[in-house]
């Protein structure tokens, strides 16, 4: 039995651990990808308190090495299933285990909505972006396009109106939905 069982391993989930293991709690992380959550694809990141400037990728595998030099247990196991008594389920064929914890925190992230158009992969994190928030100030002084007629889409070139030069709305239907 854990005290705890974080599902996701992104910043807040290995945040979740690192909180939970410092007064020695027993914790198991659950990740279906690779720890670091989407972070893990900026090229830089420096809108994090104390430090300057970091790559996503040293970040998330900073923030992983503390978790798991504290201790932490890692299953790279994707949850399908927690019940009622805090048992957790995974998908993994080679494993009839399951896990119990008297807490369980949820910390799974989002899955940004791709366009699924040529280049858009390899230039993520080099122009192209999911955050205004994280990554408007890249663009500073730069023309942008934001894809979407959604409220997130209205509201992020809102706010890139004030980072960049000139700001597009691309949108395929005749009116928004924001």
């Amino acid at each position: 039995m854990y005290d705890i069982i974080v599902v996701g391993a992104g910043p807040a989930g290995l945040t979740a651990a690192l909180y939970a293991l410092r007064p020695n709690k027993k914790v198991l992380v659950f990740e279906a990808k690779a720890p670091g959550g989407q972070i893990l694809n900026a090229s830089k990141v420096e809108n994090y308190p104390g430090i300057k400037c970091i790559s996503g990728f040293d970040y998330a595998n900073d923030l992983y090495n503390q978790v798991k030099d504290l201790g932490c247990e890692f299953k790279f196991e994707t949850v399908i299933r927690i019940d009622e008594n805090n048992v957790v389920y995974t998908n993994n064929p080679n494993n009839d285990d399951t896990y119990q914890a008297k807490a369980i925190i949820l910390a799974v992230g989002v899955e940004n909505r791709k366009l699924n158009i040529p280049g858009e992969l390899e230039l993520l994190g080099k122009g192209v972006s999911y955050c205004a928030t994280c990554d408007g100030n890249f663009y500073k002084g730069r023309e942008v396009a934001v894809v979407g007629g959604g409220n997130t889409a209205l509201e992020d070139a809102v706010y890139l109106s004030n980072i960049a030069s000139k700001v597009y709305v691309i949108h395929r239907r005749d009116e928004f939905r924001g």
